[in-house]
């Protein structure tokens, strides 16, 4: 009853902020996009300036749609036409990062992700609010959407872009948001069914088939959640309107639903392999959505849900079905239709075999989340055999997730950014080279042992003559301590370091490495070390563009060399306990 009445506050307090927002912007005027914006991506790679002008009109968009739904006031209503009116007299509804004007005379009209979200905001709005708005504003806003969106997309052939038939939220999202659209304005016939058989190949056939049957996404939880509501929103939409089309009803899919509550920890903690975040908020109304449809769904905490403004692009979708989706879920709860919500799993181990991943829990509310994978993944890092260390609520040994998103980040230049490569993750460095990029370089084992001991081979991810890899962790469930086993054969005379990242104070005292925490310190002792513990800071732009030091731990590790051998066989132990 306790999460319950917390989910409760969420959306009282969530109400609340609507309606302070849509007064505060009642009073303003949207900023404007200008050409001079627009080019700046062209021209240097920089996407920000434009896109928080965008990003800022959606926030206009959203929060006077919601609260017109809400509360039916005049004034919210005035204020969402005139909105409506300049959204629409918009020149193209991507962003710049995904249009090429130089190449295509038709930039205009591309739909990307967000052409394809301001599609369905805008199909939606007009449509719930279809007694209250005037008459030809809903005219002009769905005429926009069937010219912009689902015109283009019929008259297509298959694929319209490349996102049709990609195995990542790409997908998701602009199917989903197509066909949502499409359930919304179009009128019943041969058209519209061969458009959603279509959406239903798509999404069945690529997205689906970017997870594996553990229902991990590789590219990082917040592109689950980003891809799974447009794919759920689009599913339920559907089975409403044709209950013999579920595309929620699969055993894929059911895998897929219990990821996020896998991914989470204590302090708001996440998984943040490749792009993800370290400290992803995540989606209530797509939680209470999931809970209303399986009941074995598992809430993380409620401090850590995302608010109003924690989605900086603004997205319809996540804005209102936040609203919806929780009043439903406490709706059928309070009826005997939905179970009471119930709070993650405290201890344990969970692998998830095809991305090869496993998380085990233990004590202090600690975990260790470890990957094997390829570096060919979706958002890919360089970054076989890591893995990060959580005490707490605090990452001791930590994963980066996504940096700044520039040009740069998405070009052959991907890995000359640090965040990307394999020196920033808790991997060993064999011979002062970094792990490849690639799908072939990969662990070629994985696997969760019966006394909780994760096992990994990955000379593969390294692409030069190391003849073996071998890594072996171990998480004390009673203690929460760590310890962390390399086996490493090579050429002879290869140098072999241990590294490990941490966005914490490094301190060496006494032979032995301290990470202060808030609450803990840990002690790192190292086995088979050669010489002295070196820390250096390395600068990071992270997701936000905000600059951050990173501290590395590095140390070079003894490298025997066996009589009459080739090889020189590096053994490294390392143990991390913690301290109050």
């Amino acid at each position: 009853m306790e999460m319950q009445n917390q989910i409760k506050e969420y959306v009282a307090l969530y109400e609340s902020e609507v309606r302070k927002l849509a007064d505060q912007l009642r009073n303003e005027s949207m900023p404007q996009l200008t050409e001079e914006l627009f080019s700046e991506f062209e021209t240097n790679g920089n996407r920000m300036r434009y896109e928080a002008v965008y990003f800022g009109r959606r926030k206009f968009l959203s929060v006077l749609g919601l609260a017109s739904v809400i509360w039916h006031e005049k004034e919210d209503i005035q204020k969402l036409e005139e909105v409506i009116r300049e959204i629409c007299a918009e020149e193209c509804w991507a962003l710049p990062a995904h249009v090429r004007r130089k190449e295509n005379p038709n930039w205009r009209g591309v739909i990307d992700l967000f052409a394809s979200e301001t599609g369905q905001t805008l199909a939606h709005i007009t449509t719930l609010l279809k007694d209250e708005l005037s008459e030809d504003v809903i005219t002009l806003a769905q005429n926009e959407v069937k010219a912009r969106i689902l015109k283009p997309f019929i008259e297509s052939k298959v694929p319209y872009a490349s996102w049709e038939q990609a195995t990542n939220n790409w997908n998701a999202v602009c199917c989903g948001n197509v066909g949502s659209a499409a359930l919304l304005l179009m009128e019943e016939g041969t058209e519209k069914k061969k458009l959603l058989e279509r959406l239903n190949y798509a999404l069945e056939h690529y997205y689906l088939e970017g997870f594996g049957m553990d229902g991990a996404c590789q590219e990082g939880l917040g592109y689950w959640v980003y891809g799974f509501t447009y794919f759920t929103l689009f599913a339920l939409a559907q089975r409403e309107y044709d209950p013999s089309k579920d595309l929620m009803a699969s055993e894929k899919v059911n895998a897929i639903v219990h990821f996020q509550q896998k991914c989470y920890f204590a302090g708001g903690r996440t998984v943040s392999f490749s792009d993800g975040d370290s400290r992803g908020t995540y989606p209530m109304g797509l939680t209470c959505c999931l809970a209303d449809q399986y009941s074995d769904i598992r809430f993380p905490d409620t401090s850590y849900v995302q608010k109003l403004d924690g989605d900086s692009c603004w997205r319809w979708v996540g804005i209102y079905w936040s609203w919806y989706w929780t009043h439903r879920y406490l709706d059928d709860v309070q009826n005997k239709k939905a179970e009471e919500p119930k709070p993650l799993e405290q201890s344990g181990a969970c692998v998830l075999q095809d991305a090869q991943w496993c998380i085990l829990r233990g004590a202090k509310q600690t975990a260790v989340i470890a990957k094997g994978g390829n570096n060919g993944e979706p958002h890919n890092h360089n970054d076989v055999g890591s893995f990060h260390y959580l005490v707490d609520g605090e990452a001791f040994l930590d994963d980066l997730g996504a940096g700044e998103y520039t040009k740069d980040y998405f070009s052959e230049k991907r890995y000359e950014i640090f965040c990307n490569r394999g020196e920033s993750h808790n991997i060993p460095i064999i011979g002062d080279v970094d792990q490849k990029a690639g799908k072939e370089y990969c662990a070629d084992r994985f696997e969760l042992t019966k006394d909780r001991n994760i096992l990994f081979s990955f000379a593969k991810a390294y692409g030069i003559e190391a003849q073996k890899v071998y890594r072996e962790i171990w998480l004390d469930e009673n203690t929460g301590d760590l310890t962390v086993c390399d086996y490493i054969q090579c050429r002879l005379g290869v140098t072999v370091y241990e590294n490990l990242i941490t966005r914490l104070p490094v301190s060496v005292e006494n032979d032995s490495v301290v990470i202060r925490g808030e609450k803990h310190c840990v002690i790192l002792h190292a086995e088979g070390r050669k010489g002295e513990f070196k820390i250096k800071t390395v600068e990071h732009s992270n997701h936000q563009g905000i600059l951050e030091n990173i501290n590395v731990i590095r140390w070079e590790v003894c490298c025997d060399e066996p009589q009459n051998s080739k090889i020189g066989i590096a053994d490294s132990k390392i143990c991390l306990h913690i301290t109050e």
